[in-house]
């Protein structure tokens, strides 16, 4: 029985795409359909869903549209949303990595992030007919399926080596000890810079928790005032979760100080609020329409984010910055203050470089008159975090020692006092003390 010959790489990756666009297109397309025919069954166009569904495909993968009639340009992407093709990129550069020799791997991905951009045109032009929207779908797609399948190259083959053919081990054998010692040393600090920012993220998410839950009824009764009904309340339900991680960002600029803005000229931050009107989303019945009796106190969660960053990079122990310090600069204590200095801006500036692209992609305009600046301004607030995180980094990094030596204090007093007997219910007083 004859086989069919292996199909080329670059053809498997064009399947993948189309795998993707297929999926994510009849995820938009389905409940924009229901929806329409739900609320309006005899008013349906078939050609403005379409363009519907298109417009929030596009959304979907981070292009910004050129609406007719607007101000500005339409950007809002629902990172929640966003989050679905990403994986789905991650899966398919999974499975190319499965089927490729690391020499041929750039031939799948290649057709794979090419046939998602040249998908992402073909929407736009159907959906927008704007050669500048068409521009930037095309580039937007090609980045956010090209980064999502890198990574599910780099997860798949667990090492840069099966992924370019390049034995990177064998050319860090060949380095010298000081260069070895600065390279792990920089590891050390993207690493504990991606701690300040998860930790960051996670402390603001709680926040967010802790006051949607807190003014869960005023969340209520907008709902109830929207007057949507029952599809359209669904409607706005799902625009809720793809906005989730966009607010989790916006909470972050607030516990910076930076805060972010809900319209031209109406900023909201703990030191300064000046709320005017806004869109009427439910969730944004939550916001603080002045500055709150302890709203400083947020200012320090981003500067916990940093004390568990510094506490990691003590625990790590590849500061060898500061072994070249204790060498160079006689002084301990002026030894310590310069590493400890460096070490704390050098991770503040990477939790603010991995922070800066998600702040800018939570920013929202739509496009009309005061409502083209929603949210951080994503320089300013990631600047703001780094240099919190800077600031507890050199805290937890120093505050480690001390809490460790005094952990060691105490087992050393409880291993010389013996341990401690508990009372018997038949023990009187005086035999229990004296014991």
């Amino acid at each position: 029985m004859r086989k069919l010959p292996t199909p080329p790489l670059w053809l498997f990756g064009l399947f993948e795409a189309l795998q993707v666009v297929l999926a994510t297109a009849l995820m938009v397309a389905l409940p924009v359909l229901g929806i329409t025919l739900a609320r309006s069954l005899s008013a349906f166009d078939p050609e403005a869903v379409g363009v519907l569904a298109g417009q929030v495909w596009l959304a979907i993968h981070a292009s910004p549209l050129n609406l007719p009639g607007g101000d500005d340009w339409f950007h809002l992407v629902p990172l929640g949303f966003t989050l679905i093709p990403f994986l789905l990129a991650w899966r398919a550069g999974r499975r190319l990595a499965q089927g490729a020799y690391p020499s041929q791997l750039w031939q799948g991905l290649a057709a794979f992030t090419l046939g998602c951009a040249a998908a992402a045109v073909a929407v736009a032009a159907f959906a927008q007919g704007d050669p500048g929207t068409q521009v930037w779908a095309g580039v937007s797609a090609g980045v956010l399926m090209g980064v999502g399948s890198l990574a599910g190259c780099y997860a798949e083959a667990r090492s840069a080596t099966r992924m370019i053919g390049v034995d990177l081990e064998t050319l860090v054998e060949q380095l010298s000890q000081q260069l070895k010692w600065a390279g792990s040393y920089l590891w050390a600090v993207l690493r504990g810079g991606a701690v300040a920012a998860v930790a960051g993220l996670g402390l603001s998410a709680a926040l967010l928790a802790g006051w949607i839950a807190f003014r869960w009824m005023d969340i209520a009764n907008a709902y109830q005032e929207l007057g949507a009904g029952l599809w359209g309340g669904i409607g706005v339900t799902l625009l809720h979760l793809g906005l989730v991680p966009n607010v989790v960002l916006w909470t972050l600029a607030y516990t910076t100080g930076a805060g972010f803005a809900m319209g031209s000229g109406s900023p909201v931050g703990p030191l300064a609020a000046e709320l005017g009107s806004v869109p009427e989303v439910p969730l944004l019945a939550a916001l603080p329409a002045s500055v709150l009796e302890y709203s400083w106190a947020v200012l320090t969660l981003p500067l916990t984010a940093g004390v568990i960053a510094g506490w990691w990079l003590m625990r790590e122990g590849e500061n060898h910055f500061d072994d070249w310090c204790q060498l160079k600069l006689k002084l301990r204590p002026v030894s310590l203050t310069v590493s400890t200095a460096a070490l704390g801006l050098l991770t503040g500036l990477v939790a603010a470089a991995l922070l800066v692209g998600p702040l800018w992609l939570s920013h929202i305009s739509l496009g009309i008159g005061r409502m083209t600046d929603i949210g951080p301004h994503a320089g300013l607030a990631a600047g703001m975090f780094g240099a919190w995180t800077a600031v507890g980094t050199i805290v937890g990094y120093l505050a480690a020692p001390a809490t460790a030596l005094t952990r060691r204090r105490r087992a050393a007093r409880r291993s010389v006092d013996g341990p401690a007997r508990t009372k018997e219910p038949g023990d009187s007083a005086e035999s229990f003390s004296s014991s």
